[in-house]
């Protein structure tokens, strides 16, 4: 838990100094007007995005108790597009992204890195409030995604639900060309199941066990980014 506020606060103190350094130069560069109207001269805009997240599956059983299982730190890339929409304030940004999720899961006295890259696609809507040199907003974001990846390379992808759909609700902040998101996302669909054998067969699969204590179970958490408009 230490770890991953330590994450966080890095990553959020990184990410500030780099929206406050450039809102400081714009603000001894152009006058308030002159921002306010090259940030809503289009109604329309894409750009980039990169992150971080800090992922978990929400439950983890060993019998009939139910246990935690460590954070796995994963990473989000792609592409945003933002569309300005009638009413004031409200913005419509689809966001097309790769999206490494997972767990670390004790089984067999060992902490197995359990991992899943998805290729996601949320539509956040944010409603948001124009200060001119800053545009808080708070969103909401569902998503779907397909899983493309996944370790350990043993377990078959029969075992996994590859089609992924959630949730997500956060905040953020435009600065310029620069938006910061956080974002606390929910899967909604199985992340993993078990393969039943024919009944009098015995069950070969080494993981199956492993693949049991998590049935059942979705992936969440904390999603940070930077998104950069051109």
């Amino acid at each position: 838990m230490h770890h991953t506020l330590r994450y966080i606060s890095l990553v959020l103190s990184v990410l500030m100094a780099a929206v406050a350094s450039q809102s400081a130069v714009l603000a001894q560069t152009k006058d308030a007007e002159d921002i306010k109207k090259e940030y809503r001269k289009s109604f329309f805009k894409y750009g980039i995005k990169g992150g971080i997240d800090f992922i978990s599956v929400d439950k983890f059983v060993v019998g009939e108790i139910s246990e935690a299982v460590s954070t796995y730190t994963g990473f989000t890339a792609g592409v945003a597009f933002s569309f300005d929409l009638p009413v004031q304030g409200m913005t419509l940004q689809p966001e097309l992204k790769y999206a490494s999720k997972g767990a670390r899961v004790r089984y067999g006295g060992d902490d197995v890195n359990l991992r899943i890259d998805y290729i996601e696609l949320p539509v956040n809507l944010q409603v948001g409030l124009d200060l001119i040199l800053m545009r808080p907003f708070i969103t909401l974001s569902p998503y779907i995604g397909y899983a493309v990846y996944h370790t350990p390379a043993e377990i078959g992808w029969e075992h996994f639900g590859r089609f992924e759909y959630g949730i997500g609700v956060g905040g953020g902040l435009d600065i310029w060309r620069f938006q910061l998101q956080l974002t606390y996302n929910w899967n909604l669909s199985g992340m993993m199941q078990t393969i039943e054998a024919p009944s009098g067969t015995p069950v070969m699969d080494p993981w199956q066990g492993m693949v049991k204590s998590v049935e059942g179970s979705n992936l969440r958490g904390l999603e940070i980014r930077l998104v950069f408009f051109f």
